[in-house]
């Protein structure tokens, strides 16, 4: 691809980044509009006290923002791949935390204006709408303090995914059954109208994510060519596409693999694809041995067919008009690295591109085998940095800090359009990202992407 081919990909990628912010942004607008221009045009509230004309509108707008919450994680490729999974988990964080908020407000406000007043929490006489309200309330509240507990615990990724999953249902559900007992809102028709596209909403994303897309993966199989051992105790797994042109992709994206007789497996984990976009027929994934499901890829055969869902994320070079490119790794964030500047280089891109690769040991150096053969198709400056280097080491040593980046980034940055790439641990990316911060780069021009459960 000529650099004038790739100026043309990025100004058609650029204007879809923008529609899709927008667009989120409207969904969420309109589910905090909707239910207050509903319930005040109707005429449901009209004569009722105060405190139950809160509690209605409170449940109603909760219903609508955990609509929304509920599209978020459903994989829906025009927000993963435009908005970035990052987005869209900060996005389905912040809606579930608010839904949360909403929600006890909602409570609170049905207990203050019932004559029963706590005794409507008595479940042992208490009409079936309580008894869902109150199930959905308690999962949602399990679903925020898992989350924001989950990094001190550490759980397992398959049984914090089983666990969300099942909780979102079941709020979900159960919120759904409670409006629907509530005489006060689906006697309206209108109110009604809202309520079932909503419901329609729910069990469309339904199939679009477990039956659509895992039908898609069935057509859109792959092969597995050979799986390649390091010496640093990652493996290369290479696939070819299954009878069919392969699934495109833009470098820098991962997907989700799932390997089992069928694409409706369960357990599946996110890897970076590390190939070259320019052959969406043949995928790599370079996977350090950190667990069980990455020490059981790096035993798999030749031969077995295995699934992909994906590309998800906007963690990449196209649809950015950059003048330079900045790539700053850590450990096995050096993957989506490696797609990115084999891309380029099949793309004889001749922009200038320096790769910041950091480690603790050399063993933590991914890049050095996977690139060879590329390096000099590109104007390509590549600055090694570990913590404890071998005996006559000429790189770099210790972290990653700003006199290094000043040493070694663009002469003329800030007179050039850069952006900036960073992939590895949470404190590294964190770290990084603040320290170009202060050396005057813009937030718009720094991209990061942190894996999670989506």
């Amino acid at each position: 691809m000529s650099q004038k081919a790739t100026t043309s990909l990025n100004r058609r990628l650029l204007p879809r980044r923008r529609t899709a912010s927008l667009g989120w942004a409207l969904v969420v607008l309109l589910a905090l509009a909707i239910p207050v221009l509903l319930l005040e045009r109707t005429g449901v509230l009209s004569g009722l006290p105060v405190l139950h004309v809160l509690s209605l509108a409170t449940g109603l707008i909760a219903l609508s923002l955990l609509v929304a919450a509920f599209l978020l994680p459903s994989r829906v490729r025009t927000l993963t791949t435009q908005l970035g999974i990052e987005r869209v988990l900060r996005a389905h964080r912040a809606l579930a935390i608010g839904t949360g908020v909403i929600v006890l407000a909602h409570l609170v406000f049905a207990v203050a204006h019932s004559p029963k007043g706590l005794a409507l929490l008595d479940l042992r006489d208490a009409p079936p709408r309580v008894w869902f309200a109150l199930t959905a309330t308690v999962s949602l509240l399990a679903i925020v303090g898992l989350a924001w507990t989950r990094r001190r615990r550490r759980p397992r990724y398959e049984g914090w995914r089983l666990s969300h999953i099942i909780l979102a249902n079941v709020v979900v559900l159960a919120t759904a059954m409670h409006v629907w007992l509530l005489d006060d809102l689906v006697n309206n028709a209108l109110v009604l109208l809202w309520f079932s596209v909503l419901a329609l909403v729910v069990v469309g994303l339904w199939v679009y994510r477990w039956w659509w897309r895992p039908r898609r993966q069935r057509q859109n199989a792959y092969l597995i060519d050979e799986i390649r051992q390091h010496p640093d105790s990652s493996a290369t797994l290479v696939l070819h596409a299954d009878g069919h042109d392969g699934v495109p992709f833009r470098p820098g994206q991962f997907a989700f693999l799932k390997i089992g007789s069928s694409p409706h497996v369960f357990e599946e984990h996110p890897f970076t694809i590390a190939s070259a976009a320019t052959e969406p027929w043949r995928k790599e994934f370079t996977i350090k041995a950190l667990g069980d499901f990455s020490e059981l890829v790096s035993g798999m055969r030749a031969g077995r067919r295995v699934y992909l869902d994906g590309p998800h994320g906007s963690f990449t070079v196209d649809g950015l008009a950059s003048e330079a490119i900045v790539l700053i790794a850590g450990g096995v964030g050096i993957t989506p690295m490696l797609s990115m500047v084999r891309t380029l280089a099949e793309r004889r891109d001749e922009r200038p591109i320096v790769l910041f690769v950091a480690g603790r040991t050399a063993d933590d150096l991914l890049h050095r085998e996977r690139l060879d053969g590329v390096v000099h198709d590109l104007d390509l400056h590549i600055v090694e940095i570990l913590e404890e280097p071998p005996e006559r080491w000429d790189g770099e040593v210790g972290w990653l800090n700003r006199p290094m980046l000043k040493r070694h980034l663009p002469a003329r940055r800030r007179k050039l359009r850069i952006d900036y790439f960073i992939c590895g641990p949470g404190p590294m990316v964190a770290a990084v990202t603040r320290t170009l911060e202060g050396l005057g780069v813009r937030n718009s021009r720094i991209h990061t992407e942190l894996f999670d459960v989506v």
